[in-house]
């Protein structure tokens, strides 16, 4: 009975070690916004981040120095949507860098445009130019490691009339968790069950 006892016991406390190690399979961090660089007619708080286009404060596009392409370190003519008569006009933007980014991390936001015409909001990541459109939340998972300059934006297209407003919050960062963690735990599994086979050979003998 006692020994059934210990091994109930030591069986629960591997399963404990193995719960720690593996139950928390990421890390999700909340980014400061405020700490973000802006171009054009942006409002920046710890948690939100407000840009408007078709306002006197926002920027030029067109890839010359000053525009929101170079702001964004990206070629002239990327933030023109496809179909686009003229293409975008004027706009504002945010940016970071995100170092050391390794593969599966995730990175997420919540936003929202107001918009009466064709007005286009998007998110670049690198030299990639990626549409808000759908939905309200976005969500990207690096294939690759390395460090990124990510921006988010939104502008005027076709023309400079009307202003439209995008707003971002709730911006994350979800890193997957290190190798050693899941390693770790296999590992402690492991020496646990050699543990273990060597005090039922000694109840045995």
């Amino acid at each position: 009975m006692l020994n059934s006892i210990k091994n109930s016991l030591f069986s629960a406390s591997l399963l404990s070690i193995a719960t720690i190690a593996v139950a928390h399979p990421s890390y999700a961090a909340n980014l400061d916004l405020s700490t973000w660089d802006s171009i054009g007619d942006v409002s920046l708080t710890s948690g939100q981040a407000t840009l408007n286009s078709g306002t006197l404060n926002t920027a030029l596009t067109g890839g010359s120095v000053g525009s929101v392409e170079n702001f964004l370190s990206i070629p002239g003519g990327s933030l023109d949507p496809v179909g686009s008569f003229f293409g975008a006009t004027q706009g504002s933007a945010i940016k970071t860098t995100f170092a050391g980014v390794k593969a599966g991390d995730v990175f997420s936001f919540d936003w929202n445009l107001l918009t009466s015409d064709s007005d286009s909001a998007f998110v670049t990541i690198n030299n990639s130019v990626l549409s808000l459109a759908g939905n309200s939340s976005f969500n990207y998972v690096f294939q690759t490691a390395g460090d990124y300059n990510v921006g988010i934006g939104v502008v005027d297209v076709d023309d400079s009339l009307g202003e439209s407003q995008l707003t971002v919050s709730n911006a994350n960062f979800t890193q997957v968790p290190e190798p050693t963690t899941t390693l770790g735990a296999i590992a402690a599994l492991g020496v646990g069950m050699s543990i273990k086979r060597k005090l039922q050979n000694k109840v045995r003998a």
